[in-house]
């Protein structure tokens, strides 16, 4: 009997123990959210608008200024006689020349980003690296040379972005120190 006793008093404490933290927890978790919510600030839907009418405008003129750059570098290249002479790869080289790293104002084949090009009837591989692992521009870049080299007509482009041999500035182009001033 004292042994039930005993065990129904252990049960009723850690049933009031484990209720408490409960309640603890749950207050604790509606307290962050009421912080997080006078903390982060809301938009109203007129500063929504005005932020998409800007994006929209932003986007615009991004566009206008890479059609007219795209246009000019590709009617003086379309006229270049030494791109009949040249191979696919080489090819595919002269057209990464127009893809730039964001963040820094070089292209990815002077900036030594490129390590392979293979280029087949049915579909264009490009092993690429990038200057760190924690580049945020990497999906970018990968992007634009897909979407340039899709432009130029190369079918099935791919990207896979590697991180063998590590990236160095030692990889920049005779052409690409100079035009950096190192």
């Amino acid at each position: 009997m004292k042994y039930r006793t005993t065990l129904a008093k252990i049960i009723s404490v850690f049933t009031y123990i484990v209720l408490t933290f409960s309640v603890l927890a749950l207050l604790g978790i509606v307290l962050a959210v009421k912080r997080q919510a006078s903390v982060t600030r809301s938009f109203s839907t007129r500063e929504q608008e005005k932020d998409a009418h800007v994006y929209e405008e932003s986007l615009k003129k991004m566009e206008a200024t890479v059609e007219a750059t795209a246009a000019g570098s590709l009617a003086a290249k379309a006229r270049d006689p030494r791109l009949a002479a040249m191979t696919q790869e080489d090819l595919v080289y002269e057209v990464l020349k127009d893809c730039y790293d964001p963040e820094i104002p070089l292209n990815v084949v002077d900036l030594g980003l490129i390590y392979e090009v293979k280029a087949s009837v049915d579909a264009v591989n490009v092993k690429m690296g990038l200057t760190s692992p924690a580049c945020p521009s990497g999906a970018v870049i990968a992007e634009d040379i897909k979407t340039k080299l899709s432009d130029a007509g190369f079918p099935n482009p791919k990207v896979e972005v590697v991180w063998e041999p590590v990236w160095s500035p030692q990889r920049i182009s005779e052409a690409g120190r100079k035009a950096l001033g190192i």
